[in-house]
C-alpha cells in the first residue's frame, strides 16, 4: 500500500516479544485518566483514556495536561524511536483504546507549538487497528498499525491530512498508542 506524502509506516520497529512486554508494562504502570468532551453543552465520555508527559504542558478539546517527566519505560521506548526517525521528541501522549469500542475521531495534530520540528512519531502496541487518512478532496487512505509498528508523520502533512482510528464491531484486544512529538512553551 502507497501512503501519502509525508505518511511512513515501518512494521517491527519493536520485535514481539519486546511490544507484548510494552503494553502489559503501559497497562499496569501508565497513570490511565479519563476525560469528558463538552459538545453542545454537554459531557461526552472521551472513547478511550489518556496520559500526556512532557516538559510543556499541553490542551485540547477542553482538557488539560500538565508538565510531567517521562516514565522510565516511556523513555526508553521514546529513545528507540529517536534511533530509528534521527528526529528529537520531548512529549508523548499516550492512547488507551480498551478494546473496539474505543476510537479516535477526525481530527488534525497541527496545534501546538513545536519550535520547528513538527513530525510525530506514533508507536502502536497491543491489538492491531484500522489507522484512516483523508485530505479535503475527501480521498481516503488506509493502514492496519500492527504492535510494534512506527508511523512518522512528517512536514505539511499534519496540516493537509485528517486522521482517525474508527471504532469497530469486531472483537479486538487493548491497544496503546504513543505519539511522539517535540513541544515548546
Amino acid at each position: 500500500m502507497r501512503l501519502p506524502e509525508g505518511f511512513h509506516y515501518q512494521p517491527g520497529v519493536f520485535d514481539p516479544a519486546t511490544s507484548a512486554a510494552h503494553l502489559a508494562a503501559l497497562l499496569d504502570a501508565i497513570a490511565w485518566e479519563r476525560h469528558e468532551f463538552h459538545i453542545y453543552g454537554r459531557a461526552v465520555p472521551m472513547p478511550r483514556l489518556i496520559a500526556m508527559y512532557g516538559p510543556v504542558g499541553y490542551s485540547y478539546s477542553g482538557v488539560e495536561h500538565p508538565p510531567r517527566p517521562f516514565p522510565p519505560r516511556v523513555a526508553a521506548i521514546r529513545d528507540r524511536v529517536e534511533a530509528v526517525t534521527a528526529r528529537h521528541f520531548n512529549s508523548v501522549l499516550l492512547n488507551l483504546y480498551r478494546d473496539g469500542r474505543d476510537g479516535v475521531s477526525w481530527h488534525r495534530d497541527n496545534d501546538y507549538a513545536h519550535g520547528g520540528q513538527p513530525d510525530i512519531a506514533s508507536v502502536s502496541f497491543g491489538a492491531t487497528r484500522r489507522f484512516q487518512m483523508r485530505d479535503d478532496t475527501g480521498r481516503l487512505v488506509e493502514v492496519a498499525l500492527d504492535p510494534g509498528s512506527l508511523l512518522l508523520v512528517s512536514g505539511d502533512a499534519l496540516v493537509r491530512w485528517w486522521h482517525r482510528v474508527p471504532k469497530t464491531a469486531r472483537p479486538v484486544g487493548p491497544r496503546v498508542n504513543l505519539t511522539f512529538r517535540h513541544m515548546v512553551g
